[in-house]
């Protein structure tokens, strides 16, 4: 057996992997998407960037938005699955490209004067990641968030409970500290918008097949062997328990958040 890969490279192969099959299942990755981008309307904000960040832009569904609001603005375009980044050209031919981790990114200080991500964060480590974000701003920039909490997927906790001792979902920190962190750090919080977002499927093959397609596979940690066919049986069972009308639900945890600095510099600017 091959030894597993740290937590980061498998999410990169995971996402690689999934590059081609993204688009076709990730409508709740748009639907977040487009919430973000009608947060940052509500938030009352009129800026003029002219340069911007999509941190995590996956395979660029972000940058259509972002190039409709800003023709002139130069946009960068950050992920760390190169993949995503090549799928994403069919979208922005134009845009800069840059295989990095949002965690540290490979920019001078006071650079951007917009970070957009939609749902990469839940993939990192959310200080680190408000913290780059806070150094790559000019002092007056704007930050735009998507992100999942901690009670994301719940139907699938529900499912494997009781199977065996591995995580089956990924571990995410709680969004409210994230909160506290951005109000604890300076920054102006001026939209903060936390609300389920659901999907259903007629069975329990296709749900995780799409979740799959989307590189949200099961990252971390690994069985040492496949479930047998009784386990199987008795995950399907219990997923069986919460079907509806509609089919069998899968809930995200849907996170927004639209903050400024503004007239401040961070340090190391």
């Amino acid at each position: 057996m091959l030894p597993a890969l740290p937590g980061k490279q498998r999410i990169r192969q995971a996402f690689d992997q999934a590059a081609t099959t993204y688009d076709e299942a990730a409508d709740v990755q748009r639907e977040v998407c487009d919430q973000l981008a009608h947060s940052f309307a509500q938030a009352g904000l009129a800026p003029s960037p002219d340069a911007i960040l999509d941190a995590g832009c996956g395979t660029g569904y972000g940058v259509q938005w972002l190039e409709q609001q800003w023709p002139d603005a130069k946009l960068t375009l950050v992920d760390f699955a190169p993949g995503m980044l090549i799928a994403s050209h069919t979208r922005s031919p134009q845009a800069r490209r840059v295989c990095a981790d949002i965690e540290a990114l490979p920019f001078a200080a006071s650079l951007f004067d917009l970070y957009w991500s939609s749902l990469a964060w839940q993939w990192n480590d959310p200080m680190r990641c408000l913290t780059e974000a806070g150094r790559v701003l000019k002092p007056d920039g704007i930050l735009a968030v998507a992100t999942l909490g901690t009670h994301n997927f719940p139907e699938l906790h529900h499912a494997f409970a009781d199977i065996d001792d591995y995580s089956h979902v990924l571990a995410i920190p709680d969004p409210e500290q994230l909160l506290a962190n951005c109000q604890i750090s300076g920054w102006q919080v001026r939209l903060w918008q936390r609300q389920p977002v659901r999907r259903y499927y007629p069975d329990l093959r296709t749900l995780l097949r799409r979740v799959k397609a989307v590189g949200a596979r099961e990252v971390e940690q690994r069985r040492p062997a496949p479930f047998s066919r009784a386990a199987w049986q008795a995950i399907t069972a219990r997923y069986e328990q919460l079907r509806e009308a509609r089919g069998l639900p899968l809930t995200y945890d849907g996170v927004w958040l639209i903050a400024t600095r503004q007239g401040e510099r961070f340090e190391g600017d």
